[in-house]
């Protein structure tokens, strides 16, 4: 009778474990998650083989790292659910630069987190995936997931590679610098595009629009390669000619959406990063590269998203008072409406009563 007892509760107890795991375990299941982990992890995979590229003393760390962008904004749209591709994706890339399994495990379990930590903080501080249509939140999307966050997975793999014996002990403030500023640029880069242009809807309003785009586009490259390229002429200034990009990131946050403005941003960053890595530019040297990168794309991204946070709070500020106005105008016009109605039955009821007072008193009157 015991023994019966306790079966009954141990087999209560697991069918209970079964369907508390069969709940949690049910959205990661699903056919749609299931594509969108295999399809994160080999984009992660893939963009970050190409962003590789020695610019530190280990040839680990990049100047910029595209995928910490994308798993930011995979979190950002598609929940924590995702966390499988971001990690998988992140231990295949790191197996194949370091070789080591145990290590490999650790910079993916790094990268992981920070984008977790990242997207929590935007969650809870910075409006979530509405973090770009008001100028405060997109300052703590920039402190949070770009500044903070990176910090994170930047001291955990800067420990790993000299706890590993893949770079020495004293490289390890310029490794976890570099590892630090190529991560903030990731996120920088692309997650405010990616968030706003999978996340949003987004639609052109005529044909003019997406023409001024183009122009905008095209501008903005002119300068950059300017700036960022081989100088086509030689009495063009040895550091550039940053200050004219400034006019068509500000163009892209005054006249047009948050989108637009990432992509301005994400154009420039482009023409920058590839510039300096190839000793062109500016920033072209070993101390130009990432040190005064990061802090250009840093400011100009910076700029740029919040004048174009600040200006579609303003349209969308604008657009409620006129909503409110026209409902209000429509309230009074409707009141205005019944009370003249109610003035004209009152007319119509003083002009019957007149008339049923005089008829009595003419027909006195009559012999």
């Amino acid at each position: 009778m015991i023994l019966s007892r306790k079966y009954e509760r141990a087999r209560d107890v697991f069918f209970g474990l079964q369907g508390s795991f069969g709940k949690e375990l049910g959205p990661y299941l699903e056919p749609v998650n299931l594509a969108t982990i295999a399809c994160l992890a080999f984009t992660y995979f893939i963009v970050g083989k190409v962003a590789q590229r020695p610019t530190a003393p280990n040839h680990s760390v990049t100047a910029i790292w595209l995928p910490a962008g994308i798993a930011v904004a995979a979190f950002l749209l598609r929940g924590k659910r995702v966390w499988p591709g971001v990690f998988a994706g992140a231990f295949l890339l790191s197996v194949k630069i370091t070789g080591s399994i145990s290590i490999s495990l650790g910079l993916a379990l790094g990268n992981m987190l920070e984008a977790l930590f990242a997207v929590y903080l935007v969650n809870k501080y910075a409006n979530g995936i509405n973090a770009f249509f008001k100028a405060r939140d997109v300052l703590r999307f920039i402190l949070f997931a770009a500044m903070l966050a990176p910090a994170l997975c930047a001291t955990v793999g800067a420990s790993l590679l000299c706890l590993g014996g893949f770079a020495r002990s004293a490289n390890f403030p310029s490794i976890w610098f570099v590892w630090w500023v190529g991560d903030m640029l990731g996120v920088l880069f692309l997650t405010p595009f990616l968030v706003l242009l999978l996340g949003h809807k987004h639609r052109f309003f005529g044909l003019a629009e997406p023409l001024e785009i183009t122009a905008l586009i095209a501008g903005l490259s002119v300068m950059c390669v300017l700036n960022f390229g081989q100088r086509p002429l030689p009495w063009l200034p040895g550091n550039g000619l940053l200050f004219l990009c400034a006019p068509f990131l500000v163009w892209s946050a005054l006249r047009f959406c948050p989108l637009e403005a990432a992509g301005a941003t994400l154009v420039m960053g482009g023409f920058t990063v590839w510039g300096s890595v190839h000793g062109l530019g500016p920033f072209g040297n070993a101390t130009g590269l990432p040190l005064f990168v990061g802090g250009f794309m840093a400011v100009g991204t910076a700029m740029t998203m919040t004048i174009a946070a600040a200006n579609a709070e303003q349209k969308s500020a604008t657009k409620d008072v006129l909503g409110m106005y026209c409902v209000l105008k429509d309230v009074k016009e409707s009141e205005i409406r019944v009370l003249q109605d109610t003035v004209e039955a009152l007319r119509v009821e003083l002009a019957k009563n007149r008339s049923l007072r005089a008829s009595p008193s003419s027909q006195e009157g009559t012999p």
